[in-house]
């Protein structure tokens, strides 16, 4: 049986083709909090062609995750789901492993772009564990992906470095424009993906022979959001979300100085719960250093019902953080390793339960809720 510290474990899945997964019309209207009345009418109204399937002998809609990314996309247009009034910027960290940094990122930009928002994932970590979690596994080549049958698309062919590259004095990476790196798992209307790889390690070299080597991701995001990099332009995404690696690297400095938001999926075991206990003091040095302190949300994850220590754990939790731990919890359960071996996020997997995905949707929309009070501040 599964070890709820197992049940996040982030690591390289068999390709997925998302294309060809189809969803019946409830798992699809839940994915917006609408009744599957209403989800019909909005195709109707907008002439959205979807497919049906013989079921007995009456067809049904399927629905392609694609399809779901459009319907997205018209809601969004027709004003029934809405932006933010200003881009934000999100790391994903916690200096310990295993605690669901990736399994949070992935999620949380799928929910998101549900509800409306536009995402740019970028994975900051060399291993590339969001990267793979979506498709694209950065340790294959190309002849690999053509032996597994894999389509061409899938390659890894750069990363944040590349797009970097331009602008750094050590030329450690070759220069690509933004849709030679750019992915797009779901299709235009979904959660887009700048990929890692091995490679990204690199940057950190590149970045410690520069001058204000913790502030360029900042000043490159500032410059894309604002159009005065030719060939780049990020101002469309509502949110960037990065994904970081479990150690305070030059990378995730750099994303930290660039964020609003630092989200902390933390389990509460001992070891991750003083894992947290060090980030906050790490972020009040950060404050001083960087003159930036970005706004800290505490995810309780693999969170067991009713057990006293993990209770009194949550309690010191939310005294150490008022109002800084989401109230909602990602609750220990066999899906999350299913998901993954599957291949698939666990938010659009279907073979979870109700349960889990309800609790899911539950923090990321506390999270939805603070990310747009603060841009609307």
């Amino acid at each position: 049986m599964q070890q709820p510290s197992e049940q996040f474990e982030e690591e390289s899945v068999y390709f997925t083709d998302f294309s060809t997964l189809l969803y019946p019309p409830k798992f699809a209207a839940d994915c917006f909090g609408l009744t599957t009345r209403r989800l019909q009418d909005i195709e109707d109204e907008n002439g959205l062609e979807i497919r049906r399937i013989a079921r007995g002998t009456v067809p049904t809609r399927a629905y392609t995750l694609s399809d779901i990314f459009d319907i997205a996309a018209i809601r969004r247009a027709k004003g029934q789901a809405k932006g933010l009034p200003r881009q934000v910027v999100i790391s994903t960290f916690v200096p310990k492993g295993g605690t669901g940094k990736t399994t949070v990122t992935v999620n949380l930009a799928i929910y998101l772009q549900m509800q409306g928002l536009r995402i740019l994932i970028i994975d900051n970590d060399p291993q590339g564990d969001s990267s793979s979690e979506l498709g694209y596994d950065p340790d294959l080549a190309r002849s690999d992906l053509e032996s597994m049958g894999i389509p061409p698309e899938r390659y890894v062919e750069g990363n944040l470095g590349n797009l970097l590259s331009p602008e750094l004095r050590g030329r450690q990476f070759e220069p690509l424009s933004f849709e030679q790196v750019i992915k797009k798992p779901f299709g235009e209307n979904g959660p887009h993906l700048i990929p890692a790889d091995a490679y990204l390690e690199d940057l950190v070299v590149a970045l410690d022979a520069e001058n204000n080597m913790d502030f360029w991701y900042a000043d490159w995001l500032e410059r894309a959001r604002t159009g005065e990099i030719p060939g780049i332009d990020t101002s469309a995404y509502d949110v960037i979300l990065f994904d970081n690696a479990p150690t305070a690297s030059r990378l995730t400095k750099n994303s930290i100085v660039a964020s609003d938001f630092v989200i902390c999926p933390v389990r509460m075991d001992k070891f991750s719960f003083r894992a947290l206990m060090r980030l906050n003091e790490w972020m009040v040095r950060f404050a001083k250093a960087y003159r930036r302190s970005p706004v800290v949300l505490a995810i309780p994850t693999m969170f067991i019902r009713n057990r006293k220590r993990i209770l009194n754990n949550l309690v010191v939790l939310n005294d150490l953080f008022p109002g800084r731990v989401a109230e909602e919890k990602l609750y220990y359960s066999e899906d999350y390793g299913k998901a993954l071996d599957q291949g698939i996020p666990l938010i659009v997997w279907k073979g979870a339960t109700s349960k889990t995905i309800d609790s899911m949707r539950s923090v990321f929309s506390e999270a939805l809720q603070k990310i747009r009070e603060f841009a609307s501040q």
